[in-house]
């Protein structure tokens, strides 16, 4: 758990430090330019690969028992390079239709949405996919090596090119490719071979039923997902405009990268376990004691990590965005609270995928996305960005609570709630030491700034401990 920690703890550190760094370099304009390519990449990844990468994580402990773990990632490569033509195809006529005023040819289109679509997909598969079969070591080192390598090309190109949108994705996009090759390699070397007597496998039609039926619905979930998620951004930036996207994206960043970075550390500790378990443990009573205790260590947890960021929004705003971006200090506050939803949905997704039933995920998906959309093109013509922020926070709330009612049978009725309300009164009561603190500490100077955050970090690390220390010490055992 050390060795997660600290390695999550430098790409988070990373993360934030490219929000810094690219903040600074780069215009509102441009910011609001990058949103909307990443937003572009997420709506054909959501559609068409995520459903197939969900079942490879799903599938790939019982591929590595039977030695054919290479055959199927080879096959799925195939599928990658297929998405990527039929996504280059598609993005012409999504260009010429002028749904989106992205401020950059179609040949840039391609090439960073495809590009991106292929190296990025493989890094997120071959990287995470060690830390499922317990190479966690490998893993943290890959991904902190990622992040550094994109953040390097990143810079270079941006300095030698100038600060334009296309050089900074360009450069992320050499990182994600170079260190994804690596980890790659890394992947197939700790594959088992087939047995010499096993004959090579063959995806026949039960094989492509069994991923279609998986699929499917996890693909139109997904969709809607991208929907709820990042559609706003299309509205903002048709709306708003470039630069008001991009200040509501950059405060919204801190949220979601201090929150994935929390998320990434519990969900590469306790994921692995549950996804063994429920493989192990067929019966549906095992399975749902599992998720149990995956949902009773990691939406404590998040609690604290939401109140933490929304208390100390002004602090970091201050830290991790450049001058031009620090009116952006609200969007932090809304997007804690979407992200926040973003997380307990997935908890939740998990009974679907853990049942293999991932057409449940339709019906909440689908309000999710209506409800978002609808809240935006509401609310964003009344009070600008906090007006999508509100939209995603309904939305959110209003998935989580479909879930709930719908899937909490299937999981042995959801989580205890003792849990949840300690986790709320620690929190309130750093809150309150917080408030007291800012008021003896008149100061407004960076020692002030750096004082606030270190003692409020280190209470916010002793809370983590309190609320997670018994999953510690007996993760996840069926």
């Amino acid at each position: 758990m050390i060795t997660i920690v600290f390695g999550r703890a430098a790409q988070f550190i990373l993360a934030l430090l490219m929000m810094r760094v690219g903040t600074t370099l780069l215009t509102p304009q441009e910011m609001g330019r990058v949103s909307l390519v990443l937003t572009s990449v997420g709506f054909f990844a959501m559609f068409l690969v995520y459903p197939v990468g969900m079942f490879i994580n799903r599938r790939l402990h019982t591929w590595q028992n039977h030695g054919v773990a290479r055959y199927y990632l080879l096959r799925y490569t195939a599928y990658l390079l297929a998405v990527a033509l039929f996504t280059a195809a598609s993005l012409p006529l999504f260009y010429a239709m002028g749904i989106v005023k992205f401020g950059l040819s179609s040949a840039w289109l391609i090439l960073l949405i495809c590009g991106t679509l292929i190296f990025n997909t493989i890094n997120q598969t071959s990287i995470p996919s060690l830390n499922l079969l317990g190479h966690t070591g490998r893993f943290i080192f890959l991904s902190n090596l990622t992040l550094l390598a994109s953040f390097a090309a990143a810079i270079l190109l941006v300095k030698i090119q100038g600060a334009y949108a296309q050089n900074w994705l360009l450069g992320l996009l050499i990182g994600q490719a170079l260190i994804g090759l690596l980890g790659t390699r890394a992947l197939f070397a700790v594959l088992k071979p087939p047995s010499p007597q096993a004959k090579a496998p063959v995806i026949n039609r039960a094989h492509v039923r069994t991923l279609f039926n998986y699929a499917w619905p996890l693909a139109i979930a997904a969709g809607l997902t991208w929907v709820q998620g990042q559609g706003y951004r299309y509205l903002i930036g048709n709306a708003l405009g470039l630069d008001q996207l991009g200040l509501f994206v950059a405060g919204y960043a801190i949220s979601a990268g201090t929150i994935a970075g929390v998320e990434s550390v519990l969900t590469t500790y306790f994921q692995p376990r549950l996804y063994r378990t429920v493989n192990d443990n067929p019966q549906p009573e095992q399975q749902a004691l599992a998720w149990q205790r995956y949902a009773g260590a990691v939406i404590p947890s998040l609690i604290l990590t939401v109140m933490y960021i929304i208390m100390m929004a002004p602090q970091l705003t201050r830290l991790f965005l450049g001058h031009k971006f620090q009116s952006a200090g609200i969007f932090v506050m809304w997007g804690a609270l979407a992200e926040a939803g973003r997380v307990l949905i997935g908890v939740y997704s998990l009974i679907a995928h853990v049942r293999m039933r991932t057409r449940w995920l339709l019906i909440p998906n689908i309000i999710g996305a209506l409800l978002s959309i609808g809240a935006c093109l509401l609310l964003i013509p009344h009070f600008g960005g906090s007006g999508a922020g509100i939209g995603l926070v309904c939305s959110g709330a209003a998935v989580v609570l479909t879930m709930h009612l719908l899937f909490a049978r299937h999981a042995g009725g959801g989580i205890a709630w003792r849990p949840l309300i300690s986790a709320l009164l620690l929190g309130g009561g750093l809150w309150a030491s917080t408030l007291l603190m800012r008021n003896l500490m008149v100061a407004s100077d960076w020692r002030h700034l750096f004082a606030v955050l270190l003692l409020t970090g280190l209470a916010e690390l002793g809370l983590q401990y309190l609320v997670l220390h018994k999953h510690l010490a007996a993760p996840l055992q069926a």
